[in-house]
């Protein structure tokens, strides 16, 4: 009885030490990936790749009059009216699905040179719906320059950017 007794207090034991083992694996194997997660997102911050937290993957479907040629597809925006107490600035600013790198977009006013509005980087895809201006426009019409700086999607390396402009009508 005794002999039967000393099996199970081993098996008990056994049981209880592979058990911890376990915990303390899965413990270690979750830690290493929370801190690993953190040291990627302080890696990209670090060397200038943050994401635009406003940014959303772009359902809609857009005509590509890029007449099949490989490259960076680029928006069109069409002329934009807003009133002039606002810093709600109604555009919608897009990287086409497919394209091999990032954006950034600096929108300015061409007459003034003034930098309106900057955006951290966008994922092919995705896309920014309204943007929140430095500050208030004056009245008037403008051109708006919309300056897109694009950053390979693997390398980070600067690529080749574009700048599209349109009419901006303020009231």
């Amino acid at each position: 009885m005794v002999k039967s007794e000393s099996k199970k207090s081993k098996a008990i034991i056994i049981s209880l030490i592979i058990f911890i083992f376990l915990l303390v694996c899965v413990s270690a194997a979750l830690a290493f990936v929370v801190l690993n997660n953190s040291d990627n997102e302080q890696n990209q911050a670090q060397q200038g790749v943050v994401f635009d937290g406003n940014a959303y993957h772009y359902e809609e479907t857009i005509k590509d009059e890029s007449s099949g040629s490989n490259g960076i597809k680029i928006p069109g925006y069409p002329d934009i009216t807003f009133t002039s107490d606002s810093t709600d600035f109604p555009i919608t600013l897009l990287n086409p699905e497919g394209n091999p790198c990032n954006f950034k977009f600096t929108l300015s006013l061409k007459e003034t040179g003034e930098e309106i509005c900057a955006t951290d980087l966008v994922k092919p895809g995705d896309a920014i719906s309204g943007v929140k201006l430095k500050n208030t426009i004056a009245k008037g019409e403008y051109t708006l320059l919309i300056d897109i700086s694009t950053f390979d999607s693997e390398s980070g390396g600067e690529m080749n950017g574009a700048q599209v402009q349109t009419k901006l009508t303020v009231e």
